[in-house]
């Protein structure tokens, strides 16, 4: 079937209201638009300098009539593209030609996306998950509203925000006003929780077993962004459902201690005051209780469409099997009544429905859980509110996720052919629902290779439908076990009154979130690509054009007015290769679109790099057997890029020698306590040299682990064009253990443990053996005298590396014990200079000149855990100064920027502590900065600008005071 539109007519499945009661039984509303967007581009509209079209005014945001309108995580209005990607915040594409997206500009925004709305270029976005703090300055966990005003997308401005308690679970827009309901566990998010009930809990820990839903209003009238009213109740499970005038919340209650009550309250909020006040009115409680997770939280578990009448599917109390069927009138909101209800059993116990109110009706395939081959899929008349009845059932394959409405009578039940759900492929199967006493199954669609799934199953929102056209379209991702590699993109499925056909697959990179119809065009969403499609022939789909939105930045290093950012997957799973990127500095984030920045792709992934002036050295893992996938062989490889002038250009590449065990790069995380090591696998030396750790694991004849076969690789890089590989065995002891590579100035050490007592009891006994490598002959290096020290080298004084410091980790009786110790190195013979005493376990030690910067995580009694940052000063070998910062935050050393230290705040990477350091004193906080992801891969520094690498979240730019 071939499209014939030029501005493709975009048919979503309506549901402002749960369903439509002035259509016939069987019919389902569609709307020619994206909720609150356009049918299509408007081509060749007028664009402005930025060729990017005329967005209306900003001024004031047109009021829209009292009807409901869905948001999603995307818009499209004119020819602009405004998505909400989970790696960079709000992002803003010119569309005006669809095969030539370009990115306009992003506001970053860390968080869990929710969704969106967009009217005349201002976007208001719900995010869940997110960290900051309150006006007072006091943690805060929870969901923000933010509005965006987008006209200038390349200066995106901040208007506001309004913070809500909880997790967003599902919003709606009426008029000027956005309405959600989340649920707050109970979590408090900060320092020094106050436990409950005499729980002992640690930073950010749960405090109380009470979970709460609530529903806010927050107004985004004349661009202000303003929570004007909420409501909070004791229950789990918040779902509602919204019409022009009110909201009908249905949420499983609790006592006031959180236990269930086995119920389902329903609850009327008059909303209909255009300002966003929220009346409470009547409630009644019903039995069993509503599921609020499933397609779209449980969205479709209630119907309240009229405004009048409710209908709400529970769950039995003990989930032993069954539902409730209530029907609730609520023609007064203030004294609402119970019609019916209707138990529904299921053999077995029973977990989510699939269930879809459509009209005077109800689908629904109950969650049989016996892992059957089949699932029925039964239709209910709800006409006679008193007597709801069991009108007709049939039997559909494997699982059930959502149920979809579909033109003339039809129904797709989108599912898998797996009983259990899991480990199959996708399938779309379509019924005819026109006689309800009778469904009938007229076809199936299946697609996606081994382990597939859509997000379709968790929202219709991902479910795209052209009715004109008999055009499905599906985003779907998976795991080919065959083909060792992830399938992702969108599929194709064509339909008529009486059939329905699987069409082709788009391939496209990332997890696909939506895939929408642009122009002529289809467009796949996922937070690390969008890709353009030519969808004119539905059989072979064809990928014209494909954006990187989001890649996992591994380092930047900036070099006065360009920064040079690396970037490489981790498995190999999206793409096969790394890539080095110089971008302009202020642009180090992002911000506007990056295309024709010099750019070269490296072969290999799970990269890291080392910098040495000019050049760069990019460390990857290069499959041996592409087509084996993950955790397959692979060798390391070394390629030399040149950034010079602010270019990429690259230069020599040397392949490391594979081991014959086939370990090669992949054999790196240890092995209990024969292998447990610090320090690094590969490290530089001297600017143009890397050493590369070789662990390769040997058994003897009983399976007794060896390592006598472990080398030193050391790659000469002094010739960028022709780098050089030598190598060298450290120890020969086949039962010891090497490892712990350091560098101390320009002398590359290495460290060893011998065994006085072979671990026949949990603990054994070890001796640490420092090794001095001599690398005056790069071609043939040398190990020098074995030096028996205290501990794991951490590093040394680079001006003297004759002094040298170690972690010296100890157990007296059930106690650790843990010491930086100052050692002189004498040939052979290492004398004690100084001792230090840490509290608790030691993390990564950074030297800075003379100064050491360490945190270390200690207990107290009653089994909380702070984590103190040291500063020790070392200048005197002697008489070591430890200086102790506690009196701020909770977390682990990352790095150290010239005079600052960078501290995890909290028991994660999202949130950043930085401290000064000052000399002969302990280090002072300066601030807590938000990070834009989970983690941050490193820390470099130019001037008063810190930049941070923080994975597929990107480059983040902190300027300093």
């Amino acid at each position: 079937m071939r499209p014939t539109h030029s501005l493709a007519v975009l048919a979503l499945l309506a549901a402002c209201s749960g369903s439509d009661r002035d259509r016939a039984p069987g019919q389902t509303q569609f709307e020619s638009a994206p909720p609150g967007g356009n049918s299509g581009l408007v081509a060749g509209g007028a664009g402005d300098s930025n060729g990017a079209g005329s967005p209306p005014s900003p001024t004031a945001p047109a009021s829209s009539s009292r009807t409901v309108q869905e948001t999603d995580l995307y818009r499209l209005e004119g020819n602009r593209l405004y998505y909400l990607n989970a790696y960079r915040g709000l992002m803003v594409f010119d569309v005006t030609n669809p095969d030539q997206p370009a990115l306009l500009g992003r506001s970053p925004i860390f968080g869990d996306p929710v969704d969106m709305i967009v009217r005349n270029g201002v976007a208001i976005v719900v995010v869940g998950d997110w960290f900051g703090v309150m006006d007072d300055g006091t943690p805060f966990h929870g969901s923000i509203v933010r509005g965006l005003d987008a006209t200038d997308p390349r200066n995106i401005r901040v208007l506001g925000e309004a913070k809500l308690g909880g997790w967003v679970r599902d919003d709606r827009v009426v008029g000027d006003v956005i309405y959600a309901v989340s649920e707050d566990y109970g979590w408090t998010y900060g320092w020094d929780v106050i436990p409950a009930a005499g729980v002992s809990v640690g930073p950010g820990g749960y405090v109380g077993p009470q979970s709460s839903v609530i529903v806010s209003s927050v107004s985004f009238a004349n661009n202000q962004i303003t929570e004007v009213d909420h409501v909070k109740l004791d229950g789990f499970s918040g779902v509602f459902n919204v019409t022009p005038d009110a909201i009908l919340l249905a949420f499983t209650a609790s006592t006031t201690s959180g236990a269930f009550t086995g119920q389902t309250e329903l609850r009327y909020l008059d909303i209909s005051d255009p300002g966003g006040a929220i009346a409470e009115r009547g409630t009644l409680k019903v039995d069993g209780m509503v599921n609020g997770w499933g397609p779209d939280n449980g969205r479709w578990n209630l119907d309240f469409a009229d405004g009048k009448t409710a209908h709400v599917v529970c769950q039995t109390s003990n989930y032993a099997g069954g539902y409730v069927l209530s029907t609730v009138d609520f023609s007064n909101p203030g004294a609402p009544v119970l019609a019916s209800a209707l138990s529904i059993a299921t053999p077995g116990w029973s977990w989510t429905a699939a269930a879809r109110f459509d009209g005077n009706r109800l689908y629904l395939s109950p969650d049989t859980s016996e892992y059957s081959l089949v699932t029925p899929l039964q239709v209910y008349d709800l006409t006679d509110p008193a007597a709801p009845r069991l009108a007709g059932t049939a039997q559909v394959s494997g699982a059930v996720w959502n149920l979809l409405p579909a033109p003339n009578g039809r129904l797709f039940a989108l599912g898998t052919t797996a009983a259990s759900g899991e480990g199959a492929p996708v399938s779309v199967q379509y019924l005819d629902v026109t006689n309800p006493a009778a469904p009938q199954l007229l076809g199936t669609s299946t697609f996606g290779q081994g382990w597939a799934w859509t997000p379709a199953a968790g929202t219709f929102k991902a479910f795209t439908m052209d009715a004109a056209s008999g055009l499905v379209v599906v985003p779907f991702s998976g795991w080919d076990p065959q083909g060792h590699g992830y399938n992702n993109g969108l599929q194709l499925i064509e339909f008529t009154p009486s059939s329905v056909t699987t069409a082709g697959a788009a391939r496209t990179k990332g997890w696909v979130e939506r895939g929408i119809f642009v122009g002529n065009r289809l467009v796949s969403l996922s937070p690390q690509s969008l890709a353009v499609i030519d969808y004119t022939a539905p059989m072979a789909p064809r990928v014209v054009n494909e954006l990187t939105l989001a890649r996992n930045v591994v380092t930047a290093q900036p070099t006065g007015a360009t920064v040079a950012e690396v970037s490489s997957d981790w498995w190999g799973n999206d793409t096969t290769t790394s890539q080095v990127r110089v971008l302009p500095v202020d642009n180090a984030e992002e911000t506007a679109d990056t295309a024709g920045v010099p750019a070269v792709d490296v072969e290999g992934v799970g990269a890291q790099a080392f910098s040495n002036g000019r050049y760069t050295y990019i460390v990857t893992r290069v499959a041996t057997d592409p087509a084996c996938g993950y955790g397959c062989p692979g060798a390391q490889q070394v390629q030399v890029v040149d950034l010079a002038g602010g270019g990429a250009v690259l230069r020599g590449k040397l392949r490391l020698p594979d081991d014959a065990g086939g370990w090669s790069g992949g054999g790196w995380e240890g092995f209990w306590y024969w292998d447990w090591w610090w320090g690094d696998e590969v490290v530089q030396v001297g600017g143009d040299v890397l050493a590369f750790r070789r662990w390769e694991p040997q058994f003897s004849g009983s399976g007794a682990y060896l390592d006598a076969q472990s080398r030193l690789i050391v790659v000469d890089l002094a010739n960028p064009d022709a780098p050089q590989l030598a190598s060298v065995v450290v120890q020969n002891d086949p039962h010891a253990w090497w490892g712990d590579v350091k560098v101390v100035g320009s002398t590359l050490y290495t460290t060893h443990y011998e065994w006085v007592d072979l671990p026949d009891n949990p603990h054994g006994w070890v001796r640490y053996f420092l090794d001095a490598v001599d690398l005056t002959d790069r071609a043939h290096p040398r190990i020098g005298a074995k030096v028996n020290v205290p501990g794991l080298l951490v590093g040394g004084d680079a001006a003297d590396p004759s002094v040298v410091y170690t972690i010296d980790y100890r157990w007296d009786g059930d106690t650790s014990v843990n010491d930086l110790d100052v050692l002189q190195i004498h040939g052979s013979t290492a004398t004690l200079r100084s001792q230090t005493r840490i509290r608790g376990w030691v993390g990564s030690t950074f030297l800075v000149g003379s100064q050491a910067y360490l945190s270390a995580e200690q207990f107290d009694p009653d089994g909380h855990s702070t984590v103190d940052l040291h500063a020790i000063d070392l200048s005197n070998p002697s008489h070591p100064r430890d200086r102790i910062a506690s009196e701020h935050g909770w977390g682990w050393l990352l790095g150290v920027a010239g005079d600052r230290a960078l501290v995890t705040s909290g028991w994660s990477g999202d949130a950043i502590d930085i401290y000064r350091l000052r000399t002969g004193q302990a280090p002072k906080f300066e601030q807590t900065v938000r990070s834009h992801g989970w983690w941050v891969n490193g820390v470099s520094r130019q001037g008063n600008t810190l930049f941070l690498s923080s994975g597929y979240w990107g480059v983040q730019k902190i300027a300093l005071p």
